[in-house]
């Protein structure tokens, strides 16, 4: 009579990759709305203080959509502008130190773990298809 030995069960260390790289991922992603919070929220100052056009009522109602029509080409160009203007006072990677490098962290774990994940699925893999 063979004694079988049995099986060893999952480890306490066994990581799920996936879970990770999903995780960090949305890390990322919120680290990265975070820094350009103030850059969105400078936007938006711009976006209320750029008149779109005035009308002036003394004109023919024709006339008065033509001023508008011009008027109104260049809001997107000044807002834009005003938009660059903003993300030079605070660029992504240059606020605080530590917003930085917690990004570059999820970041960098983000990418080991889609990296694991990845060679793992692949050593796995049955050739059944």
């Amino acid at each position: 009579m063979a004694y079988a030995w049995p099986m060893p069960g999952p480890s306490r260390f066994d990581i799920d990759w996936r879970r990770l790289f999903r995780w960090c991922l949305l890390g990322t992603i919120v680290m990265t709305l975070w820094l350009l919070a103030p850059v969105a929220k400078c936007s938006w100052g711009a976006f209320r203080d750029t008149p779109i056009g005035e009308v002036d009522e003394d004109q023919m109602p024709g006339q008065a959509d033509k001023d508008r029509v011009v008027e109104g080409t260049g809001f997107f160009d000044r807002w834009g502008i005003a938009i660059k203007g903003c993300y030079r006072q605070t660029p992504l990677l240059e606020q605080e130190r530590w917003k930085r490098n917690v990004l570059f962290g999820f970041a960098g774990v983000m990418l080991l773990a889609w990296s694991i994940d990845f060679y793992e699925r692949r050593r796995k893999r049955t050739f059944d298809r």
